[in-house]
């Protein structure tokens, strides 16, 4: 499929295979039809994904994470930064059968196909209380990131984040102007995690996790 056709295109609009609301199938036509320096959209990054026949980008960490989770026997997980579409929550409680308790946390509206799945409709504090969880995952979080780093690192709860592509606010308020000018103050403020470059299709950003327990850090 030439994913830089109009018809491809069309065909990614119709089916809709994320369930994108209207204003995130209008986000993926920006970029398409826009000049993208190098910088694309969640919503263009998953347009391409699909064109070329490759995993979604909650796919791709919904598959890397079953591993933990199952292996852990964790029973209560946490998702930050979940989207409208709740869309990593709804993969990863269809493929745990259901034997889970997952809660989706987000600022915005959430729609969410599985009536089991708690959705909290809040920003990520870095004092959140995370006592009732076994693991906190999130993709692309956003200003959330630093917050649930340093929430999972004081209380000693198992995390795995993708990061962003972009750089976001530090707790400290300052932004650094280059990605991995954040990533590299991450790995600076929180030595005890581990890092990676994480890879999905032709796409890239970072990843960081709890080190004692995310250890076989090996992509699927």
């Amino acid at each position: 499929m030439d994913i830089y056709s109009e018809e491809s295109l069309k065909q990614f609009i119709e089916q809709n295979p994320l369930n994108f609301s209207a204003r995130r199938i209008e986000l993926a036509k920006k970029d398409f039809y826009g000049v993208r320096n190098g910088k694309v959209s969640d919503e263009y990054a998953d347009y391409i994904l699909w064109a070329l026949g490759e995993p979604s980008r909650h796919e791709h960490f919904g598959k890397y994470l079953l591993h933990f989770i199952k292996e852990n026997g964790w029973k209560s997980i946490l998702e930050v930064g979940c989207g409208e579409e709740t869309l990593l929550a709804q993969w990863l409680y269809q493929h745990l059968e259901g034997d889970v308790s997952i809660t989706a946390m987000d600022i915005c509206e959430m729609h969410c196909n599985e009536p089991e799945i708690r959705l909290v409709r809040k920003a990520f504090d870095k004092n959140e209380d995370l006592s009732g969880y076994d693991v906190v995952v999130a993709q692309e979080p956003c200003d959330a990131t630093e917050s649930v780093i340093s929430a999972c690192t004081e209380q000693n709860i198992p995390f795995c984040v993708i990061l962003c592509g972009v750089a976001h606010t530090r707790l400290t308020g300052e932004l650094d102007e280059d990605a991995y000018d954040w990533y590299a103050y991450l790995m600076k403020t929180y030595p005890g995690c581990g890092f990676q470059l994480w890879k999905n299709g032709r796409f890239s950003s970072g990843c960081i996790y709890s080190e004692n327990v995310f250890y076989k850090l090996k992509q699927v």
